[in-house]
């Protein structure tokens, strides 16, 4: 069963008598088992209120999200609703904080008392998932590692609870393009080797461009579009009204199209201009 919004609404209580702010207003939206949904909008759009939403860390001022047909807005199934659910903020490795790697990943999964050998199991696979061998990394300080590495045993930490939806706000912040490649490359590998959803708010329209199944545009709290990255960036007008930008391959593509060349306005990424262009190549040949 999917994550189900409906009429999603929330205001932000003003200080001094001021009228409340809406952060969000009316956002309907179904995401499906499985899927890699991208959240883009500038900043101050309503992004990080939304995915807040999405396990109950904020509870609506109107509205409702259900996960899996379980109520984020009932007390009684709240918490069951949550636990499909897991969260991961920008720079997570400020979370880490245990003496090993391993005691920092397996601090969910105890929690949830588990016994010993589901909890090795869980921290196993996590480490695995995220490029952390147990048998190099288990044992160390998380605080002896690289940024990229910390941030890996930290999203290990979230996986180890096994969520069936996982919603990261700007996971790649303040990586270098190594990083940022890592870091989208297991989450590749995490949906295909579980089916686990992924959520991701970026300012990269280049990285949800190329991994995103379809995108939400979010605008002043409202939901602006929706569609596939295709879609959605094909209205390169309208985006710039919002303040933004395009991904690389679909502005090389509107430069093309002002020289008189007649390049597909679906084309979003460097592999459908790469596509294209061979394509072009080959017809000529």
């Amino acid at each position: 069963m999917p994550i189900v919004v409906t009429k999603l609404s929330h205001e932000y209580t003003a200080e001094g008598g001021a009228l409340p702010y809406s952060a969000i207003k009316d956002i309907e939206l179904t995401i499906n088992d499985g899927e890699f949904l991208g959240i883009i909008g500038h900043t101050g759009s309503g992004k990080t209120t939304f995915v807040q939403h999405l396990n109950g860390l904020l509870l609506p001022s109107s509205g409702s999200v259900t996960v899996d047909g379980l109520s984020l807005n009932d007390k009684k199934t709240r918490l069951s609703a949550r636990s499909l659910v897991g969260m991961v903020f920008q720079y997570p490795e400020y979370q880490l904080f245990e003496e090993t790697v391993y005691a920092d990943v397996a601090f969910g999964p105890k929690n949830l008392k588990l016994d010993e050998t589901e909890v090795d199991s869980r921290v196993r696979e996590a480490l695995e998932l995220v490029g952390l061998p147990q048998e190099k990394f288990a044992q160390k300080s998380p605080f002896e590692l690289s940024g990229g590495e910390k941030r890996r045993a930290a999203l290990a930490g979230i996986i180890a609870m096994r969520p069936k939806y996982l919603v990261l706000d700007e996971p790649m912040a303040g990586l270098d393009p190594r990083g940022r490649k890592e870091i989208l490359t297991m989450l590749e590998t995490l949906r295909k080797d579980t089916g686990c959803a992924i959520i991701m708010v970026s300012h990269s329209m280049d990285d949800v461009s190329r991994h995103a199944d379809r995108i939400m545009v979010l605008h002043r709290g409202v939901m602006a579009a929706l569609g596939t990255p295709a879609e959605v960036f094909s209205d390169s007008d309208r985006l710039a009204d919002m303040g933004l930008s395009l991904p690389q391959a679909a502005i090389l593509a509107g430069e093309l199209r002002k020289r008189g060349i007649e390049v597909p306005s679906s084309i979003c990424t460097t592999v459908d201009m790469l596509s294209w262009l061979k394509g072009r190549l080959s017809a000529h040949a």
